[in-house]
């Protein structure tokens, strides 16, 4: 079964993003089962593993308004994170011959299904960004680590996009192979008026158990997942040679010492 957590820390986008990890680590030792979680940050700017802060956020602005930046662990681009924007994290064990295939071409499938349930045509461009009538209202990024599928994305609801485009640089010269639709953005209440972030949380857990051919049941954070994201929270998460180095220094070796240790408790 689909098991779906609802577990979220939006007032600290540090732990929100370490349990993010946490969870794709407990699948990969199967602690846990397949999962779908559904979560919100406060006012967070959020880079990819390979992003430069320097080049994708205006630091000055971000540093004024005292928005907190936090590195992920996947690829992928920067977002801007609020309330109004719905955060999903699927992490699932699958024996597939092309992972990276199947992560964007079947099971970003989910998140099509959940918009065409709300009424809206999606489409995808760029690999990963999906879009409505030429405007992008959700980016995907996708891992393939611990030997867990990992494919977590933002959909943007009623989310603050003054504030985003305040935030986030344009680049000055986009490649040639990536439409620029990437970088103009849009709510779903553009297009559907008055939506819930409820709504687009039930519309994804009904499309993904669809998707996955799988009943779902709601289920808490496990012991064993607060405490190894309590770790990397403490050894990764907070740390400046994490969020802002480039490429992240970080020694993750200790890390993974120290996670074995607890669970071997």
């Amino acid at each position: 079964m689909l098991r779906i957590l609802t577990y979220e820390i939006p007032n600290n986008p540090y732990l929100n993003l370490a349990f993010e990890e946490a969870l794709a680590r407990a699948r990969s030792k199967d602690l846990v089962e397949d999962t779908l979680r559904l979560w919100r940050n406060e006012k967070a700017l959020i880079l990819g593993y390979f992003r430069n802060p320097k080049e994708d956020i205006n630091l000055l602005v971000a540093k004024e308004r005292k928005i907190p930046i936090i590195r992920r662990f996947s690829g992928g681009g920067t977002v801007y994170h609020d309330t109004g924007c719905v955060n999903y994290s699927l992490t699932i064990k699958r024996n597939v011959k092309f992972p990276i295939s199947y992560l964007y071409n079947e099971l970003l499938k989910g998140t099509l299904l959940a918009l065409k349930k709300l009424g809206i045509n999606a489409y995808v461009k760029n690999t990963n960004d999906i879009i409505v009538n030429e405007r992008k209202v959700s980016g995907t990024a996708a891992s393939i680590k611990w030997g867990v599928l990992f494919l977590h994305g933002s959909i943007l609801v009623n989310s603050d996009l003054k504030m985003l485009y305040l935030l986030l640089k344009i680049p000055k010269n986009i490649k040639p192979s990536i439409d620029p639709v990437k970088y103009q953005v849009a709510n779903l209440s553009s297009f559907l008026g008055n939506v819930s972030v409820d709504e687009v949380m039930n519309a994804l857990i009904s499309s993904y158990s669809k998707i996955l051919m799988s009943d779902y049941y709601f289920d808490e954070p496990r012991k064993e997942e607060l405490n190894i994201a309590n770790i990397l929270l403490k050894e990764k998460y907070l740390k400046d040679e994490w969020n802002f180095k480039v490429p992240p220094k970080i020694d993750e070796k200790e890390i993974e010492k120290k996670i074995n240790a607890i669970l071997e408790r």
